[in-house]
Parts: C-alpha cells; structure tokens; sequence
C-alpha cells in the first residue's frame, strides 16, 4: 500500500511520460526526426527532467522495495540534463524516450492499481 505522497509522485510522473508519448506522436516516431531537431530534442528533455526530479521525490523505501526500475539512472539523467546539457547522448536520450518511458509509465500504473 503506498501513501498518498507517492500516489501523487507515481500520478506526476505517467503524466509526463504521456507528454513524451505525445511528443513523438507529434514529431514522428523515428530517431533520424529527433536526430535532426532541436525542438523534437527539447519537447523530449523536459518531461525527462521532470521524471528525474519527481523520482528524487520517492522515498528510499519505496525505491528499494521496487528495484525493477532503474530509479538511480533515471535520477542521474535527469543531472546530467540539468548540469551537463552539451554531453547528452542524443541515442540514449531517444531510447530512453522511445522504450524506458513506457515501461516506468506501466510500473507506476501497476502501482497505482494494486492500491
């Protein structure tokens, strides 16, 4: 059973990971679009960073009671697009967007409707 804090935090974030999914349905679903255009890269940067900084949120309780998702490398991309924009790896950017956005979105559901 999770407190509603973290309801709220696991709500946060599916609704930026279906920001995402609206950003490539809008853009295109392929990484040679996003490859070439700043503004498809920053549509995508933004609910990124926001996933980052709402998992910082989750307790450590419930991030090591959940350990199928990669909370520590979600949070580090999330600095790393803060702190170190001009590093990005655009492909790990995009399969981060086009794969690993989908699978944090069906956990938190999960979550959600065990509750």
């Amino acid at each position: 059973m999770i407190d509603e804090r973290t309801r709220k935090i696991l709500l946060a974030i599916i609704k930026h990971c279906n920001v995402i999914e609206q950003t490539k349905n809008y853009f295109g679903d392929s990484y040679k679009e996003f490859e070439e255009s700043s503004i498809y890269q920053n549509a995508i940067l933004t609910p990124v960073t926001q996933i980052g900084e709402l998992v910082k949120r989750l307790s450590n309780e419930f991030r090591n009671e959940y350990t199928e998702i990669p909370w520590r490398n979600i949070a580090g991309m999330r600095d790393i697009v803060v702190h170190n924009y001009e590093t990005i790896d655009k492909l790990i950017l995009w399969n981060v967007a086009d794969k690993e956005i989908l699978k944090i979105k069906e956990f938190c559901i999960k979550i959600l409707n065990e509750r």
